[in-house]
């Protein structure tokens, strides 16, 4: 049976979104600089490998994606020395078209598509300068009938060359997927970046990330200010080009960070995330 749906769409135009691993961005920070920031130390959804954190906390992500793909994403960040993540993700696009292999004046009804996710991250030194980290992610997806589960594994590393360069590596999707008891490999990604610390509290990023369908290369920058920053970047790939930017507002133990995403394709709506962080 055909299914004319947007959905299909967005798997074919982002990520690998969907089917395989849906990889999305987390959170506001990661939207806004069109996932810059390999190096930079401070999500593992970018970079496993996280710098040292002074407080632990408690964030909440409401996002919306394109094609009307809606999620949100729970995380608890502890551990000063050793730092370790705990987040759960969610991803659904409801009232669906279905429509049948002849056309017709009307679908034959209507059906969604649900993503979960839960995942774990550990970063450490090892004893060394640098930084080593992994996260583990096992996730769900139902479709209409069909319905795909599997686990991945992501590791990377942090290698500060001086006290305003720092490079980083990473390593996604390494794992597997099963859907009717067949087992389905994920095309893996490989990722370099660095950051840039330049004078008056700003960080250049540059990324360059290895996917299957190329090279992908991010640019973006953000702020290092007491209260108000902004963040922003672009995603350059020769099937796709895309802007990100945001702000963080940082008050007394609260966090609010906003992103937006913009593309070439317009039909599929401008992504929005939203995060709300507690510290603890």
């Amino acid at each position: 049976m055909k299914l004319t749906v947007s959905f299909f769409i967005v798997v074919s135009f982002s990520w690998g979104i969907g089917l395989q691993g849906l990889i999305i961005p987390e959170n506001g920070h990661e939207l806004s600089t069109a996932g810059a920031g390999i190096a930079g130390g401070i999500t593992p959804g970018l970079n496993p490998a996280m710098n040292i954190s002074k407080h632990s906390y408690f964030q909440v992500s409401l996002n919306h994606w394109l094609g009307d793909i809606k999620g949100s994403q729970t995380t608890y960040h502890w551990g000063r020395k050793i730092p370790q993540a705990i987040s759960i993700q969610s991803w659904n696009a409801n009232d669906i078209q279905l429509w049948g292999d002849n056309p017709d004046s009307s679908p034959l009804g209507t059906f969604g598509v649900h993503y979960v996710s839960a995942a774990y991250s550990i970063s450490h030194h090892l004893n060394t300068p640098y930084r080593f980290g992994v996260q583990i992610q096992a996730n769900y997806t139902h479709l209409y009938t069909e319905s795909m589960r599997g686990i991945t594994l992501d590791a990377g590393a942090l290698f500060p060359l001086n006290s305003f360069i720092t490079t980083g590596a990473v390593v996604r999707n390494i794992g597997y997927e099963y859907t009717n008891n067949l087992r389905a490999e994920l095309p893996t990604e490989i990722g370099v970046g660095m950051e840039l610390k330049l004078p008056y509290k700003i960080s250049v990023l540059t990324d360059a990330i290895y996917l299957t369908e190329g090279i992908d290369i991010r640019m973006g920058f953000r702020t290092h200010f007491k209260w108000l920053n902004i963040h922003a970047g672009t995603s350059i790939h020769k099937k796709r080009a895309a802007q990100g930017m945001g702000f963080s507002f940082n008050y007394r133990q609260w966090l609010i960070s906003y992103g937006i995403y913009s593309h070439e394709n317009s039909n599929l709506g401008l992504p929005q995330f939203l995060d709300v962080r507690r510290y603890l």
